[in-house]
Parts: C-alpha cells; sequence; structure tokens
C-alpha cells in the first residue's frame, strides 16, 4: 500500500480482509476508514473503501431480504472446488446437476422449482471430487432469485452456464453475460491474470509467475501484497500484468470467472445447429440430454486445468499403496509444501522425498523439498 498507513490502520485492513461474513467485513472497513490519512496519495484507496462500504450495505440489505423470506441460503465449499450451474428458468439446471452427479433434485416442466434452497451434489474422477450447485434461476429484470443465484456465482470456483437449445443459445449466453457483468463478475479473461489465493498452508508469500511483470519484480509483488495486510498466500500470475494490476487484484471486486457451456435438449435438431454456432465463440460447450451421459472425467480434469489444480495421490511408510483419495494443490505446488499440508511435523522435519511419476527417467525418484510436481504424481515424504 504505497501510502504510508499507520500501523492501527494496516492492521484494520488486514483484519478487513479476513472477515468472512459482510457484516464483519463492513465494520472492519469503517475502523479502517477512520484511522486511514486522507490526502492526494490515499485517493484511489478512500474512493474503494466508500465504494466497497456501499456494495457492503447493499449486500447485507439484500441478504436480510433473503433470509426473511426463505431463511437462509448459503452453500458450504466442499471437494477440490466448486461449480455452480446458473441459468434461465427451465434452462435445464436440474437435468445437468443430476447427469454431472449422484444427487437427484426436482426436475420438472414448471419454472422457478429451484428457489428454496440450492441443490448440489459431487462429481467424482480419479480420486478427486468437484462440488456442483444449482443456483436459482437468473431472471432477466433482476429480484431476490437473481442476486442469490449471482452471490453464489461470485463465490464460486467456475461457472456452468446452462443454455436451452432449443431457443438461441448464443442470445442466452450474451444475456447471462452482461447481467454477470452488472454485477462484477466478468467472462472474458483479461492479457494477464493476477490470483492471490490467501492460505494458511502457503509458507509466506509464494509467487508462481508464468508470465511477465511489466513495471517491477517478484519482490515488488510481495512487498504490495504485505502492504494490504497479506501474509499468507499463492499468487498466480499468467500473461502480462504490471504492479498496479496486482493492486487491483487487491483492491478490486471484480473477479474473472472461468465458465463451461452446458447445452440442453441437445438431440433436439435446432439444438444440433446451436450447439455448432456456439463453438465457434472458442469455448467449451457440453451437449446434455437425457438418453446420453456426460463425459465426467474428461470434464473434472478441464476444470482442475482451468483452476490450476493437480491431483497428487500420497503414501505413507505404514502404507503399501498409494491413497485413493487424490490430495488436491495448486500447480507449482512442491514437495516440502505438500509435506506441510499433510502434517506440520512432516514439514518441520522434511528430509527428503519419494515421487512416482510417469515423466521421470525412473520411479521412485528421490527429490529435495523445491522439488515441483505434476498433475497424477505420486509422493512419500521422508522425515
Amino acid at each position: 500500500m504505497p501510502t504510508n498507513l499507520p500501523p492501527e490502520a494496516l492492521k484494520k485492513w488486514e483484519e478487513y480482509s479476513e472477515a468472512q461474513s459482510p457484516e464483519e467485513k463492513l465494520r472492519k472497513l469503517q475502523e479502517f476508514y477512520s484511522l486511514m490519512p486522507k490526502h492526494k496519495g490515499t485517493e484511489k484507496l478512500e474512493k474503494f473503501v466508500k465504494r466497497r462500504m456501499s456494495e457492503l450495505r447493499d449486500e447485507i440489505e439484500r441478504q436480510k431480504a433473503a433470509k426473511s423470506k426463505r431463511g437462509g441460503f448459503a452453500v458450504e465449499k466442499r471437494g477440490a472446488a466448486q461449480m455452480v450451474l446458473i441459468g434461465f428458468t427451465n434452462s435445464g439446471r436440474s437435468t445437468v446437476l443430476s447427469k454431472l452427479t449422484n444427487a437427484n433434485p426436482l426436475i420438472s416442466p414448471y419454472p422457478f422449482t429451484t428457489v428454496e434452497k440450492p441443490e448440489e451434489g459431487m462429481m467424482e474422477f480419479k480420486g478427486a471430487q468437484i462440488q456442483v450447485v444449482e443456483a436459482p434461476p437468473i431472471v432477466p429484470d433482476g429480484g431476490k432469485l437473481t442476486n442469490l443465484a449471482i452471490s453464489l456465482s461470485y463465490n464460486s470456483d467456475i461457472l456452468g452456464i446452462v443454455l436451452d437449445g432449443r431457443i438461441n443459445p448464443v442470445d442466452q449466453f450474451n444475456e447471462i453475460a452482461s447481467i454477470l457483468e452488472k454485477y462484477n463478475i466478468s467472462l472474458k479473461k483479461p492479457r494477464g491474470v493476477v490470483r492471490v489465493i490467501r492460505s494458511k498452508a502457503a509458507p509466506g508469500i509464494i509467487v508462481k509467475n508464468k508470465g511477465r511483470i511489466l513495471d517491477g519484480s517478484e519482490y515488488d509483488v510481495r512487498k504490495i501484497l504485505e502492504n494490504y495486510g497479506v501474509r499468507q498466500a499463492w499468487v498466480e500470475i499468467e500473461g502480462e500484468v504490471s504492479l498496479s494490476d496486482v493492486e487491483e487484484s487487491v483492491l478490486s471486486e471484480k473477479k474473472y470467472k472461468p465458465f463451461i457451456l452446458f447445452v440442453t435438449h441437445a438431440d433436439d435438431e435446432l439444438a444440433k445447429k446451436n450447439v455448432e454456432a456456439l463453438r465457434k465463440l472458442g469455448v467449451l460447450v457440453i451437449p446434455v440430454d437425457l438418453s446420453s451421459e456426460v463425459d465426467r472425467e474428461f470434464l473434472g480434469e478441464y476444470i482442475l486445468k482451468e483452476l490450476n489444480l493437480i491431483r497428487v495421490y500420497t503414501k505413507s511408510k505404514a502404507e503399501k499403496g498409494f491413497s485413493e483419495r487424490a490430495l488436491v494443490v495448486r500447480r507449482g505446488t512442491t514437495a516440502r509444501e505438500v509435506a506441510r499440508i499433510i502434517h506440520k511435523d512432516l514439514y518441520e522435519n522434511f528430509r527428503y522425498a519419494k515421487v512416482w511419476s510417469k515423466r521421470l527417467p525412473y520411479s521412485p525418484m528421490r527429490v529435495g523439498p523445491d522439488f515441483e510436481l505434476e498433475d497424477g504424481d505420486a509422493i512419500e515424504i521422508i522425515g
């Protein structure tokens, strides 16, 4: 934070960043605002704080209205990642959920079936799980249902946009993208992306630079984040970014969301033509109909790749084989970082690791703490 804020203000900013509920975030941000100096050097920050406090007040009011109507509406994240299914009324969200998971949502030709609470299920593939959540329908004119769908979308890892293949899905997609944009959710991947993933498992601020920092270094990135109260995080950089982009990743509430298009009624002749029109947009399109299955393994691996996640299988001295359930971690995670995730003692007493992988000249290979793992690797930590 290039504004020389006093320690008391920085502490409140850190507390705001770590707060979970909108009420707590608003309270901490108000305390921060009362402590921050107001001058030319803090103009940008002051504008952000005022705008964010206004947004939090609106969010609190929306949640109060929703709770009074339906008694609460939240989904705790489970599994390796969360995909939220969104779409207009009767687009086929429940059908997609049932195809991807073992959930049995009520599938009805009548509108507004999913309004009381979100339906959810787990998509399993090769030792990993993706949580799939069906949001209420998006209503073009807005309203409570749209607000609830947007809230789930904003907190998701990836979106599954469900389109009725019989009703010009290109127009449906463009309209949904426009609605999401109004709520600070962008489907357009920028030229460069900075992701700050806060985690207590991170041994400090770890920069995974797969792109180019135009006007600074990784040291500058760490200093900016430290000044904003970030202490433990993985920072992923893709494409070309500036230090302003790093700052915006902390300040801005706008989020880019990767997405997949699911086109229902795909066995309809008109829908088949519309699927081809959507594919010309250069995005992943999954046709869905009642008579065929969705390739969960392909879809799961695509989602992990989009989110920069990999599966690592673990082994201990007491076990003969490898774990069936994979440990899902960020791409670029090292052997010692895996040890930290498994157990504090393994991390502190790390000597070396054995790694089994098809990409290695032989397996197991003895590796050091900084060895970066890839998807499908198996590891045994020796402490």
